[in-house]
């Protein structure tokens, strides 16, 4: 099936300076980020006040962030437990002088060593980490659980801060990039990394894009569902006038072994999350490799369509990736299951890709894709 393509007017997909204000999104590094510019855009010209905007793959929580500051209710679905984190975290408006309080309050008890360190046992723990490092995240760990009970979203925004230093802490090989922590590769190097400093620096970032959050949010409804988006219809009943999202780009990376450190620290299971993770790359020498991705998308499209109301958007960014060389055609045939499924296609448009992590370098150029439901 074809659709004539009808231009939004007044839309520019090159983001160039300040034309577009946005709010500070760096609570956590995140692979492959969506570029807060294409939401909030997207946003402002398809809904209004009020109305409902859901991202099905919420990844680190940049749509619903724009969308909440933009005073519409949201709603996140991620199958990652970080990512779900990640967006609460982002989406949960908490007053500057209550973080500044108790985070004056969290760094005396990391001094004194308030409470007992905790630091759980995993796979090449004291390969990944020097000992030192590994008591000082032990003993920064200990502290923030003391808030567990206490005060579930400062325990939420800490527990971020600490989980956004895993990484950077932790051991790695000299001109070492760290996609390759998603591989099967252990550090070679064992170099002590001042843990507190990090988790301080980290922090403070954050303090800083939560006061930024704290002046712009609105009382806008928000929830973040840590379910299989391809299991949709089970949560979201419908009532969405726009969907919003960068879906998984088929096997440009493996998310939960690309976090690993997290889900090894916080008790998450990597394989499991790694089976039911649509295109992750560690699926990439399947023969059906492939044809499950797209049976997967054919999948959320269909669940995509039910909860959109009629009149309403679904907008994707997406690339084609490749395998042994050979592109894979996500962007037609995603234009494709979309036309199949009812919804019209108003927009199709290129932005280029400037800056890329290394499982992305091969990818030039994303799409921009809006239907409409009819």
């Amino acid at each position: 099936m074809k659709s004539s393509i009808v231009k939004l007017s007044k839309i520019s997909w090159e983001f160039k300076g300040e034309k577009t204000k946005t709010l500070t999104h760096g609570f956590h590094p995140f692979h492959a980020k969506f570029i807060p510019q294409i939401p909030r855009t997207i946003i402002e010209h398809l809904t209004k006040e009020g109305d409902t905007v859901l991202d099905p793959f919420c990844g680190s929580g940049t749509t619903l962030a724009e969308a909440k500051v933009l005073n519409r209710n949201v709603i996140g679905v991620d199958i990652s437990p970080l990512a779900v984190l990640i967006t609460k975290v982002k989406t949960t408006p908490i007053s500057p002088d209550k973080i500044e309080r108790l985070k004056l309050e969290l760094y005396k008890m990391i001094k004194e060593k308030k409470n007992k360190s905790v630091i759980p046992e995993f796979p090449n723990r004291d390969i990944w980490y020097h000992e030192k490092t590994l008591k000082e995240l032990g003993n920064i760990w200990g502290q923030i659980l003391y808030y567990k009970e206490k005060d579930r979203d400062i325990f939420d925004f800490f527990t971020i801060a600490l989980s956004s230093i895993l990484k950077t802490s932790a051991n790695r090989s000299k001109h070492w990039n760290w996609a390759f922590i998603g591989d099967n590769v252990l550090p070679k190097i064992n170099k002590y990394a001042d843990a507190n400093k990090l988790f301080q620096k980290s922090l403070e970032s954050m303090e800083i894009g939560m006061c930024d959050f704290w002046k712009l949010h609105t009382k806008s409804k928000s929830k973040v569902l840590h379910m299989d988006t391809r299991n949709l219809t089970k949560k979201v009943r419908g009532g969405i006038d726009l969907i919003i999202t960068s879906p998984p780009y088929c096997f440009a990376v493996d998310f939960n072994r690309y976090y690993r450190l997290s889900y090894y620290w916080f008790n998450w299971s990597i394989d499991e999350n790694r089976d039911i993770e649509i295109g992750a790359r560690s699926k990439r020498a399947k023969k059906c490799g492939v044809d499950d991705y797209f049976s997967d998308m054919e999948i959320c499209i269909k669940e995509f369509y039910k909860v959109l109301n009629h009149g309403g958007y679904c907008c994707f960014t997406l690339g084609n990736t490749k395998k042994n060389h050979e592109e894979i055609s996500a962007v037609e045939r995603t234009v494709d299951m979309c036309i199949d499924e009812g919804f019209e296609l108003i927009e199709h448009t290129y932005r280029e890709l400037s800056q890329q992590s290394m499982a992305q370098k091969r990818i030039p150029k994303e799409a921009v894709l809006i239907f409409r439901k009819k």
